[in-house]
């Protein structure tokens, strides 16, 4: 009896190793090409959760699908825990999905998803949305061409079409403090991480084409988020190549290159309201040539919202590839903090090029800045409109740590310290 009982539990565990090998097993899907045969076949193998991967060429080049009750048009919506990986072909090139307005739309509150390996050519207003998550990957994925679209525009409150090809929020519109966003769909590690993302050029007149954008998310004080968006090489933006909007956590920009388009202009990297964030290690060549360009700004909001707190931005190269003659407006700086900004701290940054000034702390919409400080920044190379410094009337407590610069100083309380 002794012996039977032993041998059925043995069998039982064979089973039992097996069938989990059997639910282990990847969901395969090939491209077709055929645009009504890949949506839908992507779409069901997502359903189905667990591991998928994709081979071959994908068309999602149709019109895109907004299911009931829910805010935004589609392709593909992703709902539960998931691995969606590219595999490589015989002539080592990942799979691509071509076309599609938001071929992946991620809601899935409380699932992790991770998206890696593939190859998006032309999406229309951008590639990737993560509605609501709780831990997400996306990772060696390849962008390009996207296509700024009206409805995104609308959607986003903006004018001209806008395109993002990776945007995290559950609402496109910058925040304020009557809309929060949703903040609670976000929580977990929110990780972006060595995509190559080519926005495209010839884009129509007025259009915004950004790269990684994160609005609203984390906010709530019990979903906290931490954000890792590093490794990332994105070009030929108009807008921002990576802007975080009021974040509820930490938010971590490092090892990005980032080279801007020609037309259009702001800033290379926009920071904007509360959170704690490290902006590092990253590599920025900003050539708008509209004169108003910042390659990293830190905004500090008033009307409700917490000023920005523990921002550090430290180790950066920014090269300002403006062309000679150009005319720069008040905005223009290799690294600015505005607004209602306090206690950020900006070290051993090199910046080259032109602009109005290396380095700024500007008044904006009646918030001053205060407890700002520039340590250790190498202006080598800078040439300057103005000054190397600037710092505005109404900027209180600016520290200045380094080497000799021009300073064009208005503020209150600012302690210059040289070094040799």
């Amino acid at each position: 009896m002794t012996t039977l009982k032993r041998r059925l539990i043995s069998i039982i565990g064979s089973v039992a190793v097996f069938a989990g090998t059997l639910a282990a097993q990847p969901v395969v899907v090939a491209g077709t090409g055929d645009t009504n045969t890949d949506v839908p076949a992507v779409q069901a193998a997502v359903d189905h959760g667990g591991r998928l991967v994709l081979m071959g060429h994908f068309s999602f080049d149709r019109p895109p699908t907004t299911p009931a009750g829910k805010p935004y048009a589609r392709m593909v919506t992703v709902s539960k825990t998931v691995v969606i990986s590219g595999s490589l072909d015989q002539n080592g090139d990942m799979p691509t999905i071509e076309g599609g307005e938001w071929p992946f739309l991620v809601d899935a509150v409380d699932a992790r998803v991770t998206i890696q390996g593939l190859h998006f050519v032309r999406p229309k207003a951008g590639a990737i949305w993560i509605y609501a998550v709780s831990g997400l990957t996306i990772a060696g994925c390849r962008i390009e061409s996207i296509e700024p679209t009206a409805q995104f525009a609308i959607d986003a409150g903006q004018v001209g079409p806008v395109s993002t090809a990776i945007f995290a929020g559950a609402d496109p519109h910058p925040p304020n403090p009557t809309d929060l966003g949703r903040p609670e769909n976000f929580s977990g590690t929110l990780a972006i991480l060595n995509n190559d993302i080519d926005v495209g050029v010839g884009a129509a007149p007025g259009a915004q084409t950004l790269g990684i954008a994160m609005f609203n998310v984390g906010r709530s004080p019990d979903k906290e988020v931490e954000i890792q968006v590093s490794g990332n090489n994105i070009r030929n933006s108009t807008e921002p190549a990576i802007n975080f909007r009021v974040i509820g956590g930490r938010a971590y920009a490092e090892r990005n290159m980032l080279v801007t388009g020609v037309t259009g202009g702001g800033d290379a990297i926009r920071v904007v309201g509360s959170g704690s964030y490290l902006i590092a290690h990253n590599s920025i060549d900003c050539g708008w040539v509209n004169g108003a360009a910042t390659a990293i700004n830190l905004i500090g909001n008033g009307n409700g919202y917490a000023p920005m707190a523990s921002a550090i931005i430290v180790d950066n190269d920014v090269t300002m590839s403006a062309q000679e003659g150009t005319v720069f407006g008040a905005s223009s700086a290799g690294i600015g903090i505005r607004g209602f900004a306090q206690g950020n701290s900006v070290l051993n940054n090199r910046i080259r090029g032109r602009a109005r000034a290396a380095l700024a702390v500007n008044a904006q919409n009646a918030g001053i800045p205060g407890n700002n400080s520039f340590v250790s920044n190498v202006l080598d190379g800078f040439q300057s409109s103005l000054a190397d410094i600037f710092v505005d009337a109404g900027v209180t407590n600016t520290a200045v740590i380094g080497r000799q610069a021009r300073i064009e100083d208005h503020g209150t309380g600012t302690v210059v310290v040289p070094m040799r």
